[in-house]
């Protein structure tokens, strides 16, 4: 295997010397926080940055938390690995704002202010116009992106392809068309236009019945900013039936006719990677085709390594139970699949490229 990514990488000691700052403060801002959460969040970053990784005896999640050791707690926080360094620091920054005792989301301002966006009717407004099975694939990858939709109406998706380091979009097409419908399985990433358009995207799989059934996973507690919990699927359901095109209610009855499922598991917040899967998710995941979403767990799915590029994404990910995909804006180092020769420097981590990858055991 190659060398695990670091927090000595100056991707990830950016990510903890510059961004944390930024979200703590933004954090700060956006709740009537005390003392008491405010000098924890402060403690929080001063011990990322200089400290030693601990965990409080009376935790009350100790026990899940050393199965998910790997040896790191007891160790300087600047030798541990990126990915696990990071989810630990998402756990205490729930602890530290008081999330396991009120369940107020710290990240729940930003996700109602995206549904409650003006401008979301008239960025969707594409919604009204026949989709085929190419545009909503985009729509769920690049889902954050309002000026998307003007090239979906105009159905013209060469300049979102063009934009990709590896694109099997045709494969994904070519393999439900012959195997559906399959159960179909979305391990989500962020909430708000995102997940929307992860709606979108599963509508029309079930409306053309490349898959009989869908399964939304979510992450079991607010994470990473913006990654979406059951209650995040609740609240951009309601808004999409609100949206053109009758895709919010035909989840909604397929929701109650059990061809659309809202799950979670405690793993979506483990900080290892999905080498490492609990059996019961293993087989969730094993029927049907599973979708990965995002950056995150792009780098869960193949090992958040320092990977040569040119890595067929096929090997990385032999272990898993069943065929998958990945759609993904690249923000991080960990890219496996794609030829770099010439592109621009820092095109890993700029937010610029993506990628759409396919695997069937």
């Amino acid at each position: 295997m190659p060398p695990v990514i670091t927090l000595e990488s100056s991707f990830a000691h950016q990510v903890f010397h510059e961004r944390h700052p930024v979200l703590v403060q933004r954090l700060k801002d956006a709740h009537p926080y005390g003392p008491a959460q405010r000098t924890a969040l402060d403690t929080l970053l001063e011990q990322t940055h200089t400290g030693v990784i601990t965990l409080a005896d009376d935790a009350f999640d100790r026990a899940q938390w050393l199965d998910w050791d790997r040896g790191h707690f007891g160790t300087p926080w600047a030798k541990a690995p990126f990915l696990w360094a990071e989810s630990y620091f998402y756990r205490l920054l729930l602890g530290a704002v008081g999330y396991f005792e009120t369940g107020v989301d710290p990240f729940g301002p930003a996700k109602t202010a995206e549904l409650r966006s003006p401008s979301l009717d008239s960025d969707y407004g594409w919604l009204a116009e026949p989709l085929d099975f190419d545009a909503v694939l985009l729509a769920s990858l690049y889902g954050n992106r309002a000026d998307l939709g003007f090239q979906l109406i105009a159905g013209n998706s060469t300049a979102a392809h063009d934009q990709l380091v590896a694109d099997d979009s045709a494969a994904v097409h070519a393999f439900l068309r012959r195997n559906g419908p399959l159960p179909v399985t979305f391990v989500l990433d962020n909430a708000g236009r995102e997940l929307v358009s992860d709606l979108v995207f599963a509508d029309h799989l079930l409306t053309s019945g490349l898959a009989g059934e869908i399964t939304l996973h979510t992450k079991p507690v607010p994470y990473y900013v913006s990654d979406a919990t059951i209650t995040d699927v609740g609240d951009c359901l309601r808004r999409l039936r609100d949206l053109p095109g009758g895709a919010g209610n035909r989840l909604h009855e397929a929701a109650a006719e059990g061809r659309l499922r809202i799950r979670t598991h405690p793993f979506h917040c483990s900080p290892l990677s999905f080498h490492d899967m609990p059996a019961d998710l293993r087989a969730e995941l094993g029927a049907g085709l599973t979708v990965f979403k995002g950056d995150l767990n792009y780098r869960r799915l193949v090992g958040d390594f320092h990977w040569d590029a040119a890595t067929p994404f096929g090997e990385t990910v032999s272990y898993l139970p069943g065929p998958a995909v990945a759609l993904r804006i690249l923000k991080s180092e960990v890219v496996v699949g794609a030829e770099h020769h010439g592109r621009e420097p820092g095109w890993r981590t700029a937010g610029t490229h993506a990628m759409v990858q396919f695997a069937h055991p």
